[in-house]
C-alpha cells in the first residue's frame, strides 16, 4: 500500500509530466509551417514568365487593374473569356461584380481559386520576392537532371557568375541552416515566411551577420559566389533551390526568371 509520500510524489511527477507535453504542444504550434493546399505550387508553376511580362505590361498601360485579378484571368481563362473580364477591369469594376458571362460554374470555381492563391502566396507579385543574384549571371532550367552518374537529380537552378559575385536573400524568414556540409560546401538555408526553404550552395563566404535561428528579410545579405562542396571542379554559380514544408522539391526556375524580370524592370524605372 503507498504512502501519503509515496501518492504526493506520484501526483507531482504526473503534473511535471503533463506541463511538459503542453510545454512541448504549445512549441509545436508557435513553430509549425504554413499549411499549403496540394494546388498552389502546381498552379503558381504552371504560369510563365512570358505571362506575367505579358500581364506586366498590361497593367503599366492601365494601371488601374488590380495584379492579382488580371493574372488569375490570363492564367485561367481563353483569351476569348478573358477579355471582357479584363475591360471590366479596366474600367474600374471590382472583381466581385464582374459579369462573368457565360462562364460554366467550375471555370468560374477555378478563377477565384486561383486569385485566391495567387494573394495568398505572392511568389509572382511585384518586388515581393528578391532575385539572389547581384551583378551578370546566367542560368537555364537544369531541374532533374543527372547527379553523379544518375545516382541522384538535380533540385534547384544553377545561376552562373563571377566568383565573389554577391548573393542576396530573396524573402523573409530564419536562418534555418549555416555552413558547410559535403554537396552544397557553404550553404545557408532559410525557412521562409510563406512556409517555403530557400537553400543557397556553394557560396564562396557567407555573411557574418547571419546567426542560425535569427530572422532575415529580403534582399539581406546571405553571402557571395562561389564552387564550394562538390561544385569544386565546375564554374562558380550558386545553387539555389526550393523545398515545400512536404518535403518536395519544387523547380525554382520560372521563379528565378520573373523575380529577375522585376529587378530588372523596378531598375530602369529607377
Amino acid at each position: 500500500m503507498r504512502t501519503k509520500r509515496q501518492l504526493h510524489s506520484l501526483k507531482v511527477l504526473a503534473q511535471i509530466i503533463l506541463l511538459t507535453l503542453a510545454a512541448f504542444a504549445f512549441w509545436g504550434l508557435l513553430h509549425r509551417l504554413p499549411t499549403q493546399e496540394k494546388e498552389v505550387y502546381p498552379y503558381l508553376l504552371s504560369i510563365s514568365p512570358n505571362l506575367v511580362q505579358q500581364c506586366a505590361q498590361e497593367i503599366r498601360a492601365k494601371k488601374s487593374v488590380p495584379w492579382e485579378d488580371l493574372l488569375a484571368i490570363r492564367s485561367t481563362l481563353t483569351e476569348e473569356n478573358a477579355q471582357p473580364l479584363i475591360e471590366q477591369l479596366q474600367n474600374r469594376i471590382p472583381f466581385s461584380d464582374l459579369k462573368w458571362g457565360a462562364l460554366s460554374g467550375q471555370t468560374l470555381k477555378d478563377l477565384q481559386k486561383h486569385r485566391e492563391i495567387l494573394i495568398r502566396y505572392p511568389i509572382l507579385t511585384p518586388s515581393r520576392y528578391k532575385f539572389p543574384v547581384i551583378g551578370k549571371t546566367w542560368f537555364e532550367d537544369s531541374f532533374g537532371a543527372d547527379r553523379e552518374g544518375g545516382k541522384r537529380r538535380h533540385e534547384g537552378t544553377d545561376l552562373f557568375g563571377a566568383e565573389g559575385t554577391p548573393i542576396i536573400n530573396c524573402c523573409g524568414g530564419i536562418v534555418e541552416q549555416l555552413g558547410w556540409n559535403r554537396l552544397g560546401g557553404e550553404r545557408v538555408g532559410v525557412r521562409g515566411d510563406d512556409g517555403n526553404y530557400y537553400y543557397y550552395a556553394h557560396l564562396q563566404t557567407i555573411s557574418s551577420k547571419l546567426v542560425k535561428g535569427k530572422r532575415i528579410e529580403a534582399g539581406e545579405p546571405i553571402g557571395s559566389m562561389g564552387h564550394t562542396g562538390d561544385a569544386l571542379t565546375t564554374p562558380d554559380h550558386l545553387h539555389f533551390g526550393i523545398e515545400l514544408p512536404n518535403g518536395q522539391w519544387i523547380d525554382p526556375y520560372s521563379f528565378l526568371a520573373v523575380w529577375q524580370y522585376w529587378g530588372l524592370n523596378q531598375a530602369e524605372n529607377g
